[in-house]
């Protein structure tokens, strides 16, 4: 099963709007993490564009990606 990222961010999109202003960042963080199981890095990064607090989630995987890149390159 694939999932379409444009479905996806016109869910999320959707779901929002029932959460408070002051959750919406540790719910993107949520689906985030919940997504890096499911996209590959381009479709996370298209997914993280739906709004500022998904961007903010992408950064934060993306920096640990990156953090894990380097520590396997220094061994």
């Amino acid at each position: 099963m694939t999932i379409d990222v444009e479905v996806l961010s016109e869910a999320y999109s959707i779901l929002k709007q029932y959460i408070p202003q002051k959750d919406r960042q540790e719910a993107a963080d949520n689906i985030m993490s919940i997504m890096v199981d499911y996209l590959d890095d381009s479709e996370l990064k298209e997914f993280g564009r739906t709004d500022s607090a998904l961007g903010r989630a992408f950064k934060e995987y993306a920096g640990d990606v990156d953090d894990d890149y380097d520590q396997d390159y220094d061994e």
